[in-house]
């Protein structure tokens, strides 16, 4: 039996003359080598975010510059962080929740763990230092 008759044999082979392949080759060029990369070598996800805030330091922008000119992956990273960032930039202001606004006010009359004298009974004191100084912060820029 023959295989091409049911369709189950290879499909017809295209070839073309070596004058029309020359013409193709000419005017494409040689294949490329696909580009391959070390894990390390792509942008982070921070970091494809600071790239398209403009806060990396100059040898980082241009570190992302070439490999971005090189990785379409990366390029379709930077690309979604910027469509999130104008997506976030175009949601108008984020308003606090009432109740977590009265819940901060209400650590802030709390005493600072830095100031306590003695055992510090809140484990993780230097933590809650730092909160100490977000909240007021966030206290003064709410009033």
């Amino acid at each position: 039996m023959d295989r091409h008759l049911h369709g189950r044999g290879p499909g017809p082979e295209f070839t073309l003359s070596f004058d029309s392949a020359r013409k193709v080759v000419d005017r494409t060029g040689p294949p490329r080598a696909r580009e391959s990369f070390l894990s390390t070598d792509h942008l982070s996800t921070e970091a494809a975010a600071a790239y398209v805030d403009g806060r990396l330091p100059p040898s980082g922008q241009s570190r992302a510059d070439a490999h971005l000119a090189r990785c379409p992956h990366c390029r379709r990273e930077v690309e979604d962080q910027r469509e999130a960032r104008r997506a976030l930039r175009g949601s108008g202001p984020i308003q606090m929740p009432r109740e977590l606004l009265e819940r901060l006010r209400s650590l802030e009359d709390a005493p600072d763990p830095a100031t306590r004298t003695g055992p510090d009974p809140v484990a993780g004191s230097e933590e809650t230092h730092g909160w100490s100084r977000l909240l007021r912060r966030l206290w003064r820029r709410g009033n």
